[in-house]
């Protein structure tokens, strides 16, 4: 992954345009650009580690493209929409989309083989943890 001072700000309209005005599998790791895939980890994770809570902070700022593509895929899996009400399980959310984009990006620059996460998948893999996908997940084998 990039570096995050080297990653220019995410381009909401871009975003829209270039993955969500597509299929829904656009928004899934498995169909991003790398570059999408440095800009949403960044996102997230400073969105998660933001201490401000200022309406205009990084993390605030940080957190809507990857909010955006969250909540497309819960539509997209759950068939409802998304409302944020339980904290905790939007922090969930936004672990496990970082997970798996950090997975693809394992995927891609390591030539593991690790299954790429689909619609049926996505922010549902519960043995999925963060500290495996930043450790390229123990058990990949290369292809």
């Amino acid at each position: 992954m990039m570096n995050r001072e080297d990653i220019p700000d995410t381009d909401l309209d871009r975003l829209q345009a270039e993955i969500l005005n597509g299929p829904f599998e656009a928004s899934l790791p498995v169909s991003m650009t790398d570059e999408w895939l440095n800009l949403i980890a960044r996102d997230i994770y400073e969105a998660l580690s933001d201490e401000e809570t200022a309406t205009n902070s990084s993390g605030v700022r940080r957190a809507e493209a990857p909010f955006r593509l969250i909540t497309r895929l819960l539509v997209e899996s759950k068939g409802k929409v998304w409302h944020i009400e339980d904290l905790d399980a939007t922090q969930r959310h936004y672990m496990n989309y970082l997970a798996e984009v950090i997975l693809e990006l394992v995927r891609r620059r390591k030539g593991h083989w690790i299954q790429p996460a689909t619609l049926d998948t996505i922010l549902t893999r519960d043995e999925l943890t963060l500290e495996q996908a930043l450790h390229g997940v123990a058990n990949v084998r290369c292809e």
